[in-house]
């Protein structure tokens, strides 16, 4: 029993002499986490901005501080949570000032977990859509014109993708599917580099078919097109050849 009362004293003792943080004002706190943000601390600003959050729900500024929120969390590459909290902004605040920001960085966020061409492409899809949405909402945005970029960029990999497999058609002597293939690059992605390429392979395909007249045109398009092009060469060797096949014929 008396052990038991001495131990009591000393836990008593010890309370008193542990008293719990004081809790900072909203100005204080925020002030905390981002000077951590600022120190590249992304790990102790998260906690710091998240014990913000909690404790003043409501305030003014707490939009402000869900954004650094979610970038700390970007800045620890981690990728998915941060969406989830960007997503989180636009929807508990669509009016803030960060919404643009936030819109544009779940775009990034899918782009950092955009994979090689040669992998799924889910995130490169998820990256293309947010980036779309971004500029169908905030087109006036400063970051416009980077997420035009992004976008180029991601479906440059689509149709390196559609086009790597039409090749791979292409080499097999598989000619069908490689035209469906090139088809879909020139049709989907237009404005890429693999487009280009991908209107010489279909002409290719259809050759490989004996489909000379579809190929004779195919490679007429691709020659009238792009004359300075390093295919072009080729182009006007096919077309060459389909002629002397045709007049031979003819004869």
């Amino acid at each position: 029993m008396k052990r038991f009362a001495i131990l009591l004293l000393l836990l008593g003792l010890w309370g008193c002499g542990h008293k719990p943080a004081p809790v900072l004002s909203v100005n204080e706190q925020f002030k905390l986490a981002k000077q951590l943000y600022d120190n590249h601390k992304y790990r102790k600003a998260q906690q710091e901005f998240e014990k913000l959050i909690y404790t003043y729900p409501g305030h003014t500024i707490i939009d402000t501080a869900q954004f650094f929120l979610a970038m700390s969390q970007y800045y620890q590459k981690d990728y998915i949570i941060a969406a989830g909290e960007f997503e989180r902004l636009l929807q508990s605040y669509p009016q803030s000032e960060y919404a643009d920001d936030a819109q544009y960085q779940i775009g990034m966020c899918h782009y950092k977990m955009s994979p090689k061409y040669q992998l799924d492409q889910t995130e490169t899809y998820e990256a293309l859509e947010a980036f779309q949405t971004f500029l169908g909402n905030f087109i006036g945005s400063p970051l416009a014109e980077e997420a035009r970029n992004r976008i180029r960029e991601l479906e440059n990999k689509l149709a390196q993708k559609r086009f790597m497999t039409g090749m791979l058609y292409l080499k097999l002597a598989d000619y069908n599917p490689a035209i469906t293939y090139f088809w879909t690059v020139r049709d989907e992605y237009p404005a890429t580099d693999w487009a280009v390429q991908a209107v010489y392979y279909t002409g290719e395909a259809y050759y490989g078919l004996k489909d000379y007249p579809k190929a004779l045109e195919t490679f007429r398009t691709f020659a009238a097109g792009f004359p300075s092009h390093p295919l072009a060469s080729k182009a006007a060797g096919r077309i060459e050849q389909i002629l002397k096949k045709n007049a031979s014929v003819a004869n």
